[in-house]
């Protein structure tokens, strides 16, 4: 069974992806450019050692099948080890480095901060300014709402940002952030209650420094094994 806060997430989300869809019929860019919606990229789990946040989801389910994706459930496993693209061997590849890939295959949850998907984030900017009014304004409220939600009751240990992108969206949801640090390749702050909030930075898929954000990532107290 899963718990109440996501449930009323996934509602949330799947009302706001009828009213894109509903929009679409009247604007064919809008058809164009929305490729569905989806929650999760992994299985739901409680107290998760990483809360991994992209920016929205990308349109690899409509080129694969032809169709637009309608995904509220949990998946069976992390995406990352059913798919093969880019960012998903980028990110294994930065687990291996930090000794931590077990930490990714089971105890990781995967969203994004938006979970209606585009091909790239100007489209998703596009479909933003393309849609009724008052639905962008929703679509930007409730994807902050929903996000803090999940954080709040996922619990996981540390927050990592899939893009600068990404985490900025997420910095926003903490006002109060302790020890923040800023370079070229990563941005990272404690929450005031002690979660580590971090961020990359990404070229192409690419994910760039990956020594320094292993070495962050390995460094993370965890409080158990496995």
């Amino acid at each position: 069974m899963k718990p109440t806060f996501y449930s009323e997430v996934s509602e949330g989300a799947y009302h706001l992806h009828q009213q894109i869809l509903a929009a679409a019929g009247k604007h064919p860019e809008i058809t164009t450019l929305y490729k569905g919606c989806q929650l999760l990229f992994s299985p739901l789990l409680q107290r998760p050692k990483i809360l991994l946040i992209g920016f929205n989801p990308g349109g690899g389910y409509y080129k694969h099948h032809g169709s637009i994706v309608e995904n509220l459930e949990p998946m069976q496993a992390m995406e990352y080890y059913l798919n093969r693209h880019i960012l998903g061997e980028q990110t294994k590849e930065l687990f291996r480095q930090a000794g931590r890939e077990e930490h990714l295959q089971h105890a990781t949850v995967k969203t994004n901060f938006y979970y209606w998907a585009t091909d790239n984030v100007a489209d998703f900017n596009r479909l933003l300014k393309l849609l009724p009014e008052e639905l962008s304004r929703e679509i930007f409220h409730f994807a902050r709402v929903w996000t803090k939600q999940l954080i709040d009751g996922l619990r996981p240990e540390m927050i990592m940002a899939e893009g600068f992108k990404a985490y900025d969206e997420i910095a926003v949801l903490f006002p109060q952030k302790l020890q923040e640090e800023s370079s070229g390749s990563m941005r990272s702050f404690i929450t005031p209650e002690g979660v580590k909030v971090l961020g990359y930075k990404r070229n192409q898929g690419s994910i760039v420094g990956k020594e320094l954000i292993a070495n962050a990532i390995n460094s993370l107290s965890l409080t158990t094994k496995g």
